[in-house]
């Protein structure tokens, strides 16, 4: 099973949540994954905060799992996925179309604690690792 940590579960990383870590080291390091796309909203934000201490820490986490490229696969699902939306009055913003495109197009559970947004989404795979079992 692979898991693609959407950026917000990626932060609680860095803040050290206990129950996401606890479920993170259920996995091994090659079921984990992030999009490039978290990967661009993960050092943006680091961008705008300068801190060199969570630069490190982003770092070595991301060090520990894949990222996957964006492709055309992702292009293709990601228009669907917008058309979709639109056309039912409930769009999401383009990057967590994208991240869910790239969850999609993986196979991938997206992990987020946004269940209730990314459920709009025909087909997706949705948990949230907020929460201890």
């Amino acid at each position: 099973m692979i898991f693609l940590l959407d950026t917000d579960t990626v932060s609680h990383i860095v803040r050290k949540h206990p129950p996401i870590i606890k479920k993170l080291i259920k996995h091994e390091n090659d079921e984990i994954c992030i999009s490039a796309i978290t990967y661009a909203e993960l050092f943006y934000g680091l961008e705008k905060k300068g801190s060199e201490k969570l630069f490190n820490e982003m770092r070595s986490i991301i060090g520990k799992c894949s990222i996957i490229d964006f492709d055309t696969s992702q292009a293709e699902l990601y228009g669907r996925i917008r058309s979709e939306l639109e056309k039912s009055g409930t769009p999401l913003g383009d990057m967590d179309m994208l991240i869910a495109a790239a969850a999609l197009s993986t196979g991938a559970i997206l992990v987020s604690h946004n269940t209730r947004h990314f459920s709009k989404i025909k087909g997706i795979k949705v948990e949230d690792w907020c929460y201890i079992d």
